[in-house]
This record gives C-alpha cells, sequence and structure tokens, in this order.
C-alpha cells in the first residue's frame, strides 16, 4: 500500500537521498570521498555539522570520536587543527569542514545539513547559515532540536528546514525522553513549523504520514538500509534517506528529469 498525498513543492530531493554521503566498509561516512561517489551516482547527499572547539564547522555524525577514529574526546574539545590530524575508520580520509565539502558538491545535486548539538545555542546555526548564503547550490537543513529548526523559521525564514522525528525506543533515557516529546505534532505546530518532517522508520506509521499533511509538509523518512528497507520506506514518503544501496541498485528513476 502507497499513501497517496498532496505534493508540496518545497524542495525536490529526489527519490533517494544518501545517508552521510555514498560510504561503504571501503568508504567512511561523512568523507569527501563518500560524497563525491554521491554526486557521481546523481544522489542528494545527507551529512551531519559540528562546531569545533575554534568555531570552524565540521562534517561529523557523533558527539565524541571514538567510533569513527578511535579517540577519546568530543569533537568540541579539539581545534580543527587538532582534528585534522585524525583518520576516519581505516582510511586516509579525515574530518572535512563543512566548506570543503560544498566545494566538492559544488551544487551539483542538493544537500541536506542535519545541525547537531555540543555549541552553544544559535553558535552553529548562525554560522552555517552565513555559509550557506554563499553556496549557489540547493540545500535545506534538519535538526531533532525544534529550537534550531526555529532559528532558521524567523532569522533564515527562506531556507527550506526539516523537524527530524524517532518514538524508537532503545534505551529510556533522557536522548529517548526528549525525541519522544519533539516528535509529538504540538512541537510542529507551533516551534519548529517545518517545511518537511524527516521521520525515523523504525516508529513510521500513516498516522505520522497524515500529520505531515496537516500541515502542509513534505515527508521524509530514515534510515533505509538495504532494497528491503527502502522499499518499505518508500511506501510512506516519496523521498528516502538511504545508504547500503546493493551494488546492482538501479538509480535511473531517483529524478523525473536528468539532475545534471
Amino acid at each position: 500500500m502507497t499513501l497517496i498525498r498532496k505534493e508540496v513543492s518545497h524542495m525536490d530531493f529526489g527519490k533517494y537521498i544518501a545517508h552521510r554521503g555514498l560510504h561503504s566498509e571501503l568508504v567512511p561516512e561523512n568523507s569527501l570521498t563518500a560524497f563525491r561517489l554521491a554526486v557521481e551516482k546523481c544522489l542528494s547527499i545527507e551529512l551531519d555539522v559540528r562546531l569545533t572547539k575554534d568555531c570552524r564547522i565540521v562534517v561529523f555524525h557523533d558527539n565524541d570520536l571514538m567510533r569513527m577514529c578511535g579517540i577519546e574526546g568530543k569533537v568540541f574539545d579539539y581545534t580543527y587543527e587538532q582534528l585534522s590530524a585524525f583518520k576516519l575508520k581505516n582510511s586516509d580520509e579525515k574530518i572535512p569542514l563543512l566548506s570543503d565539502v560544498l566545494k566538492t558538491v559544488d551544487g551539483k545535486v542538493p544537500l541536506l545539513i542535519e545541525l547537531k548539538g555540543g555549541a552553544p545555542f544559535g553558535e552553529l546555526e548562525s554560522r552555517v547559515d552565513h555559509m550557506m548564503k554563499k553556496y549557489k547550490g540547493e540545500f535545506a537543513v534538519q535538526s531533532f532540536n525544534p529550537f534550531s529548526v526555529m532559528w532558521f523559521r524567523f532569522h533564515s525564514p527562506k531556507v527550506t528546514r526539516g523537524q527530524l522525528i524517532s518514538k524508537y525506543r532503545k534505551n529510556i533515557d533522557l536522548e529517548y525522553i526528549e525525541r519522544f516529546i519533539c516528535a509529538q505534532p504540538f512541537i510542529w505546530r507551533f516551534i519548529s513549523k517545518p517545511q518537511f518532517i524527516a521521520a525515523d522508520l523504525r516508529s513510521i506509521s500513516f498516522e505520522t504520514a497524515f500529520q505531515a499533511v496537516d500541515i502542509d509538509a513534505d515527508l521524509l523518512t530514515w534510515t533505509g538500509r538495504g532494497k528491503e528497507l527502502i522499499e518499505t520506506a518508500s511506501q510512506f514518503s516519496k523521498t528516502v534517506i538511504a545508504e547500503q544501496f546493493p551494488d546492482d541498485f538501479d538509480f535511473s528513476d531517483n529524478w523525473e528529469e536528468s539532475c545534471e
């Protein structure tokens, strides 16, 4: 069953967005190579941004460095010069600056920029906004934090903004409680007022899809891992944030027209 809904022309990402770039066991997530490969496949790109100790914008998902770099400490504890000495997984790739990613993508495909925590409220938002004002390509921002989305609503309303939501429960901890509260429709209506909702596939329902329609927002789903989950996610939304694409995956129907 595929949900039939009104199309909202806020921004066209195509059918698939490469989650943290087109990464694999050999190519680390959120690396320049992962982003180059996504551009080659004409895929929109989802990426994560954080601030360093010296207020540089880096593209990195986790709050701490252990999983991707094997280093103790948080991203915000290091200057960019210090971070640039670390390698991503078992590769020669380094943690990229957002400015380097923008040069690499060069407007060829849309970008979906997730704003992560760790910096004082408004600091990351304002710096990203300032940098993206000079960028010629299409982009949107998203966050779990409704106040981060709200910042763009008031300070840069022309930027397409999205509310990330998840009710998935791994552990009952502060993060789960915060995400559960932010997944409630009253948050979307009165705080973030997003143009799209990006919903966790592990907790999505058709009710979520109808709630997005009710506020005139597009619906994206994340993360479709592998062909089967990508197909499942496609039942809920026209755009899927995905990874682990099979080698023989057909990207030819990603766009109605060529992205060239």
